[in-house]
């Protein structure tokens, strides 16, 4: 098999490889061979997005191929966003990995059996889209640049390269180059920004300068060089500095790959500022980013955990955060990117519940400060595609190596074999982290070896980590890359104890602001259940130890004192449909219900994370105690007008017209006094007389309590 490490690896006893790469490389990660995952969490999610996508059949996978190139086309329509989002070639891709991580032959069988039936609808010409009209060609382009490249890359198949050689033909020839400056559609846009990094690593892989060359039409430099610049990207006068946050945010990869291609330390040193630059100013407390999948200024960020539910574009940003943190410790050697990927292995995709029988997927992470809960939604959207890719990657950011020591950079109970010179080694690493502040390894080698170890320092330790070897404490020093050391010549079934002191940290999202903020009990978010209203006013923030008790027997659950009903635990661990308070602030205690919690007529049409009709009379009823509500939902050119009552009360009109679409927007009906209520809306004939039409549609509803 011909794997990215293969020439990683050469490049650390050379500096430069005899293949395609020119980049120094520092370490070297696995791959996806040679480590296995034995934990509970991660390696049961692996499992269960495996077997999703192996029971998908192929048909149906291919029929909408099929169709356009007028062949038999047995199966069903996928529907949701398959033919408007197309995922197929992340399919390939994750499959892909999932084989080169596991060896199940099932993954590498069903890959190159929809390569095949996908490559028989090729027009002559090269055009190999679903549709004839694909809203954005460069997007999936990409996509299939990077699922026939994996599946040359770790299944083998050189077949994979012909066809990617043919669309690649395609592409030369007809994609729009006019790359408009952070346009997420139509002409010249099209979320071209990913597109260097896979291109380049075609070229690392075979060394043909088609790639290369039509790489480098695809840098992001209008983005890069504001980072590199370190100029504020959002003073920026084209677009309005609006960015998309996973397009962006996975182009950096394109940084890396083109410095492993071309070696100017220009793409790495601009990586290293973007990493700085998303850490410092963009992420939440979980490691997600880009609510309403947008960067922006630091300080609107508290402003999103009232106006919107949309707080992280999960499966996606995971993969695309994942990659930049493996690229970084790769090219550089030093522990602190795994910080990152931590966070979102344990509060991102790692947090998320189960793909849906229709394809629905957790899309956002929820994060509003009246309350939310997990839901899938977006059948077959992007975040479909990229979730096997990430799911695949647990086992390929666990460790690391150079040619003489192992780096340890996940604490997970797991497997790594290594050929360190001529000596076998397996490393077994048994923990319950994060319950539990140890972990321990088991050493494994056919004969005595003189190998590092070497273990991430992580920063939200409590005090210094303490090491033992084979029950003798050893000298625990971090490293100017954050890794503790420990070398020495190693016997078969020696044993390391690892403690990492974990304890409370508090989150803030503006740091010099009390509120909003999170718990984190080390790297793990937790949230707090609450069978009432909102929390937030009965927790004491300056003692956040003191106000909470331990669950005995279930770690990381823990009881708030002054209201023993409100159960504070892992946010991992809640469940679809369980309401949690993740960001807590006493001085805006609302209560956020999901429209799900309502009661609609016929007539409405559910679009994930929202209700709609244009049925003149439909209606949706919901109750609630409390002495205000707010309607949530938002402004469309084409929408109408509700007539809300409380009570039986006639207590407004909601106009839901905006000139623009999908505004976000709350109607309020205060001083309702103390009490329960019952709350009716009902879309009228009327409407605005600017409005092309009479949809309205209903997010949410927030109540605060009052007399």
């Amino acid at each position: 098999m011909i794997t990215m490490a293969t020439f990683l690896i050469t490049s650390l006893a050379s500096g430069q490889t005899d293949t395609a790469a020119v980049g120094k490389t520092v370490l070297a990660p696995f791959d996806y061979e040679g480590v296995s995952l034995r934990d509970k969490h991660f390696r049961l999610q692996f499992d269960e997005v495996r077997d999703f996508y192996l029971r998908l059949p192929n048909d149906d996978l291919l029929r909408g191929y099929r169709l356009r190139a007028g062949l038999p086309a047995p199966g069903k329509d996928l529907g949701g966003c398959y033919l408007g989002h197309n995922t197929f070639g992340q399919v390939l891709s994750g499959l892909a990995r999932m084989y080169a991580a596991t060896g199940d032959s099932a993954c590498k069988h069903k890959a190159e059996a929809l390569m095949q039936g996908w490559a028989e609808c090729i027009d002559e010409d090269g055009f190999f889209f679903i549709v004839a009209d694909p809203g954005l060609p460069p997007y999936y382009y990409d996509k299939m640049v990077c699922g026939l490249l994996d599946l040359y890359l770790y299944c083998g198949n050189r077949e994979a390269l012909d066809h990617l050689s043919r669309i690649t033909d395609w592409a030369i020839e007809n994609l729009d180059r006019a790359r408009l400056y952070a346009r997420p559609t139509g002409p010249g846009g099209g979320e071209w920004y990913t597109l260097s990094e896979n291109l380049y690593r075609v070229y690392l892989a075979t060394g043909d300068t088609k790639y290369r060359d039509f790489a480098e039409v695809w840098e992001y430099k209008e983005f890069w060089d504001l980072l590199a610049d370190g100029s504020d990207i959002f003073q920026h006068h084209m677009n309005g500095g609006w960015y998309h946050a996973y397009s962006h945010v996975n182009s950096l990869n394109g940084l890396a790959a083109a410095y492993l291609a071309k070696g100017e330390q220009y793409y790495l040193d601009t990586l290293r500022k973007a990493y700085d630059f998303l850490w410092d100013t963009q992420l939440w407390a979980t490691g997600g980013y880009g609510p309403n999948e947008t960067l922006m200024p630091r300080p609107r960020l508290a402003t999103m955990l009232k106006e919107t539910s949309n707080h992280f574009e999960t499966q996606c940003g995971s993969w695309a955060g994942f990659k930049i943190c493996e690229y970084l410790i790769t090219l550089t050697g030093d522990a602190r990117y795994g910080d990152w990927m931590e966070l979102l292995a344990l509060n991102g995709i790692g947090a998320s519940i189960p793909m849906a029988p229709d394809g629905s997927v957790f899309y956002y992470s929820e994060y509003h400060l009246g309350g939310s809960s997990k839901h899938t939604m977006a059948p077959w959207a992007c975040c479909s595609g990229t979730r096997p890719q990430a799911v695949a990657s647990f086992h390929d950011i666990i460790c690391f190596h150079d040619s003489g020591n192992l780096y340890v950079n996940l604490f997970v109970s797991s497997s790594v074999e290594w050929a360190c010179g001529d000596v076998n080694v397996r490393v077994d690493q048994d923990t319950q982290f994060p319950e539990q502040d140890v972990t321990q390894f088991a050493v494994h080698v056919d004969k005595p070896a003189e190998f590092g170890l070497n273990l991430r320092a992580p920063w939200w330790l409590t005090a210094p980590m303490t090491v033992t070897v084979n029950g003798e404490g050893v000298p625990v020093e971090v490293n100017e890359h954050h890794w503790v050391a420990v070398r020495r010549e190693w016997q078969d079934g020696d044993r390391i104890s690892v403690t990492l002191p974990m304890g409370w940290n508090l989150s803030r999202v503006l740091p010099e602001e009390a509120f909003p903020v999170a718990l984190r009990w080390g790297p793990v978010v937790l949230a707090a259940r609450s069978m009432d209203a909102n929390p937030s006013p009965k927790f004491d923030f300056e003692n956040i130890a003191g106000c909470l008790e331990a669950v005995p027997g279930d770690p990381l659950n823990f009881h708030l004192k002054a209201d023993p009903d409100v159960l504070v635990r892992p946010f991992y661990d809640f469940k679809e449909g369980e309401r949690y308070f993740m960001y807590l602030d006493p001085e805006n205690a609302l209560t956020r219900e999901s429209y799900r919690e309502a009661q609609f007529s016929p007539g409405w049409t559910d679009f994930g994370s929202w209700n709609a009709t244009h049925t003149i009379g439909a209606t949706v009823e919901y109750t609630f105690e409390g002495g205000s509500i707010g309607v949530c939902g938002q402004l469309y050119d084409d929408a109408g007008r509700f007539e809300a009552k409380v009570d039986g009360q006639v207590v407004g009109v909601i106009d839901q017209y905006g000139p623009n679409r999908g505004q976000q927007h709350r109607w309020d009906f205060t001083d309702l006094g103390r009490g329960l209520h019952t709350l009716t809306l009902t879309l009228l004939p009327e409407k605005a007389e600017e409005s092309k039409g009479n949809w309205v549609n209903v997010q949410a509803f927030e109540v605060t309590r009052g007399d």
